[in-house]
């Protein structure tokens, strides 16, 4: 039962990290397609330069790789637990 206790607590709180890591850069990406429009010559709005841009940024490998901050720990948590545990 401690195992489970240890292993659904760490996935929580990577899972707390994984949220906070992604609205921040969600939001640093907003800000950087926001001012390459300030700075661009602006021939299309606003608002479509941002959707376009947040898109491209939901399918891109940054945002994929972000699942890292889960799956990595994870797995490195259930090797050593298998690795401790498997050695008695």
């Amino acid at each position: 039962m401690a195992f489970l206790r240890v292993v659904v607590g760490f996935l929580v709180l990577l899972v707390m990290i994984y949220l906070a890591l992604s609205v921040v850069l969600r939001l640093r990406e907003r800000r950087r397609l926001a001012e390459e429009w300030e700075a661009g010559d602006q021939l299309v709005e606003r608002d479509t330069h941002l959707r376009d841009g947040m898109a491209e940024y939901d399918h891109s490998l940054r945002k994929r790789l972000l699942w890292l901050v889960i799956v990595a720990p994870m797995a490195a948590l259930m090797l050593l637990l298998y690795l401790v545990n498997g050695s008695r």
